[in-house]
């Protein structure tokens, strides 16, 4: 359990590059534009597309996650590069100019630079130190191959990593996020947790997008609304919760949770598969659009959490028109969007459904022109207007 409560520190005066009106956490120096659909995510990793500019690659996604070395940050040098609180002055330049790349070429992106919390380097911090996790016997607790756990009990330790996220965010003059992973969800770790996001809110401000990694889990998150953007859930829709496979259930529970995040969100519905398996990433992206405002992403597995690039991920839906739809047993979802219009029928449906569009549309893979669209149940269809298809 905690011991005692935390201390917030003042906001330090600014660092980096001066301006003649300095950024604050409470007047950010841009804010992102209105998203555009489909919101894809990156995680860690860039697409697989040969030949392509480092920074046009990453800019191809919504959701951007990275670690701070890949924006350009340094931390300051210590013997034990967890403890350092502060960024390597030089680096601020080479980080902001390289986030200016990104949104530069992508207006609607959201920049999150993870910072550790849950567990750390096995070299981040002193061998003896206070603030590993130890078991009964007094032993430290790994996680990932080369890490140990954290004990995030430790209000000391929280305070620190609030600071750290702090430097972040301000060397980026208040224009990136925070990710932080492997959320926990048992009493002791909710405290802790809760703990942690309220300093960083207090440190950062009401405004810095901040998502949190539940891995599979999908049960029970509501208390993470009052400070978090976003949830991320790693091939959640593949856990079998009271060993009772219900997908469409698992999207009404996802977008339930998303509803009553901060605004605004960009959470992340990831999908494991098979490189090829379009029809697998295809029916969970559309289900994605119908159902949630959430990014989306199709990758290999957690391990790099790498990617290709798919053709539906470029269709040109633009901003949503109406929320999300909620699914039905048996019905027809249907989303508009300014550039087109997103279908999607159940697999509990009976039978097939023709639906009739008011002005003829593009199927997006295909390319052909329609007047109707007829869909199998377990299917789905994302048509564009045809002017969208020549814009793109």
């Amino acid at each position: 359990m905690l011991a005692a409560a935390l201390v917030f520190l003042p906001r330090p005066r600014a660092v980096g590059l001066a301006t003649s009106t300095p950024a604050t956490a409470e007047s950010p120096a841009t804010q992102p534009a209105a998203p555009q659909y489909p919101r894809i995510a990156m995680l860690w990793s860039k697409a697989d597309v040969q030949g392509e500019d480092e920074w046009a690659n990453i800019a191809r996604h919504d959701v951007i996650v990275v670690g701070p070395a890949t924006i350009g940050l340094q931390w300051q040098a210590h013997e034990f590069p967890g403890m350092s609180e502060t960024i390597y002055q030089p680096s601020i330049k080479v980080a902001r100019e390289n986030l200016e790349r990104i949104r530069r070429l992508n207006p609607s992106a959201v920049v999150l630079v993870e910072v550790y919390f849950f567990e750390d380097n096995q070299k981040a911090y002193p061998p003896d130190h206070k603030w590993w996790l130890r078991d009964k016997d007094g032993k430290k607790m790994s996680f990932w191959p080369g890490t140990w756990q954290m004990d995030i009990s430790n209000v000391e330790y929280c305070a620190h990593v609030a600071t750290r996220m702090r430097a972040v965010h301000e060397a980026l003059e208040w224009r990136a996020g925070i990710f932080i992973d492997n959320v926990r969800f048992d009493a002791d770790s909710r405290l802790a947790w809760t703990v942690l996001l309220k300093a960083v809110r207090k440190m950062c401000g009401d405004d810095m997008p901040i998502l949190v990694n539940a891995g599979y889990m999908t049960e029970d998150q509501t208390w993470l609304a009052p400070y978090v953007n976003g949830i991320m859930y790693e091939d959640s829709i593949h856990y079998l919760y009271d060993k009772v496979k219900d997908e469409e259930a698992y999207y009404a529970r996802i977008a339930a949770v998303d509803a009553k995040l901060r605004k605004p969100t960009i959470s992340v519905n990831e999908i494991f598969g098979k490189r090829d398996d379009t029809a697998a990433m295809r029916r969970d992206l559309i289900r994605t659009l119908v159902y949630t405002d959430m990014a989306f992403i199709y990758s290999d597995s957690t391990h790099g959490h790498k990617h290709a690039w798919h053709k539906a991920w470029s269709a040109p839906l633009g901003r949503p028109l109406a929320g999300p739809a909620v699914p039905q047993e048996g019905r027809l979802a249907r989303r508009e969007f300014a550039g087109g219009t997103v279908l999607w029928l159940p697999p509990s449906a009976k039978q097939a459904v023709t639906v009739k569009l008011a002005s003829a549309c593009r199927e997006f893979i295909t390319g052909k022109e329609l007047q109707s669209v007829e869909l199998a149940p377990g299917s789905g269809a994302i048509l564009i207007r045809p002017a969208k298809i020549a814009d793109k």
